[in-house]
C-alpha cells in the first residue's frame, strides 16, 4: 500500500528484537533492529502532509534454521515471534531541498518471543522493547516518480544483558539510513512500481565487545490500484481504494558478526534471505481509516532461519 498511509507509519517501527537466539552449531547470525516485510507496495512514496497513527501486528513463524550450504539444521523447533507497537508518522508542508519535510517516532513497542533449544512453540509474554525515532524523512513527488529518503535511530530501551535467556531488546544502537522510489506505469496511477533500500549501522552492545555486522535489506513491490469514484460536494472523489499486489523482500548482512566469542564457524560469515509473497489493502479516505495485509514465505536462506512473515496494520489519518 502506499506510504502515506499505513506502510509510512510501520517503517518506522522498531521490531528487530532479539527475536531468535540459536545455538553455535546452527550457524545462525546475528539480528539487525530493522526486520525485513514492514513495508511493501507504494514504499517509495511519502505521505501528504498530515498526521497518520498506525498500530501493526507482526507475526513471524519458522521450523527451519538453514546453514552456510542452505541445508536445515538443529532439532526443527517451532519458533513463533509477535510484536506490536503504535507508531505516529508526521509530513509537513516545509520544504528542505525541494522535498516535504516529515518524521516518525514509536513511543511504545512490545515483543513476545521466547525460544528454548529443543522445546517447540514456547510461549513468552509481551515485553517492552526497543524503539525508535525517525527525526528525517523527506519525499519528493514527479509526475511518474515518487522518492523518499529517510533517518532512523534505534535506542536501546528493552531489557538486555549478555547471555539473558528473557532479553526483549539488543542492548545496542542502530542507525537505519533508507532511500526509496515508486515509479508510477500509467498516467492514472493504477500500476506502480516500488523498491525501498534500508541500511543499517550498529554499536556494540553495552558492556561487550560483541558488534552486529551491517545489514542492507531491499523491499519491492508492483501493484494494482483500483479507485471507486463517488460524488462529494458536487465533486468526482476516490471513496474507496483497494490496492493489491506482489512484494518480496531480500535481506544480507553486508559485513560479518564481530565478538571474541563468535566461533570459527561464524567468524566473518554473513547470511541471507529472500521472501515473495502477496499484499492488499483498502483505503477510505473519507472516513480516514486504512487496513493493509501482507504474507510473505521465505526462501534461499543461509545461516539464519527460513519461514513465513505476516504483518496487518490498521491506520488513522488524522
Amino acid at each position: 500500500m502506499r506510504r502515506n498511509y499505513a506502510t509510512l507509519a510501520t517503517t518506522f517501527i522498531v521490531t528487530g528484537v532479539l527475536l531468535f537466539g540459536f545455538a553455535s552449531d546452527a550457524q545462525a547470525q546475528l539480528k539487525g533492529h530493522y526486520v525485513p516485510g514492514f513495508t511493501g507496495l507504494d514504499n517509495g512514496t511519502q505521505a501528504p502532509p498530515g498526521i497518520t497513527i498506525a498500530l501493526p501486528v507482526y507475526f513471524y513463524t519458522t521450523d527451519q534454521i538453514k546453514d552456510n550450504d542452505g541445508k536445515s539444521v538443529g532439532a526443527h523447533p517451532r519458533i513463533n515471534a509477535t510484536f506490536t507497537g503504535p507508531a505516529i508518522a508526521w509530513v509537513t508542508k516545509f520544504k528542505l531541498l525541494g522535498a516535504n519535510f516529515g518524521g516518525a517516532v514509536v513511543p511504545l513497542a512490545f515483543i513476545k518471543s521466547r525460544i528454548e533449544g529443543n522445546s517447540l512453540d514456547v510461549p513468552g509474554s509481551f515485553a517492552f522493547t526497543d524503539i525508535e525515532i525517525e527525526p528525517v524523512q523527506l519525499g519528493w513527488k514527479t509526475k511518474h516518480a515518487d522518492f523518499v529518503f529517510d533517518y532512523g535511530l534505534f535506542i536501546p530501551t528493552g531489557k538486555w544483558e549478555n547471555g539473558g535467556s528473557d532479553n526483549a531488546g539488543l542492548g545496542m544502537w542502530s542507525n537505519l539510513f533508507q532511500a526509496g522510489t515508486t515509479i508510477h506505469l500509467d498516467n492514472e496511477h493504477k500500476w506502480s512500481f516500488s523498491t525501498l533500500g534500508s541500511y543499517e549501522i550498529h554499536s556494540h552492545k553495552k558492556g561487550t565487545d560483541i558488534k552486529v555486522g551491517d545489514i542492507l535489506t531491499l523491499e519491492s513491490g508492483l501493484g494494482r490500484a483500483f479507485y471507486k469514484i463517488g460524488m462529494v460536494k458536487g465533486k468526482p472523489f476516490p471513496v474507496r481504494i483497494i490496492n493489491f499486489g506482489v512484494v518480496s523482500y531480500g535481506q544480507f548482512k553486508v559485513s560479518g558478526d564481530k565478538a571474541g566469542i563468535i566461533t570459527p564457524l561464524l567468524a566473518g560469515a554473513k547470511d541471507r534471505v529472500f521472501a515473495a509473497g502477496l499484499e492488499g489493502n483498502v483505503i477510505l479516505p473519507l472516513a480516514k481509516w486504512v487496513f493493509d495485509f501482507r504474507a510473505e514465505p521465505e526462501f534461499g536462506a543461509r545461516n539464519r532461519t527460513q519461514g513465513w512473515t505476516f504483518l496487518f496494520t490498521t491506520a488513522y489519518i488524522l
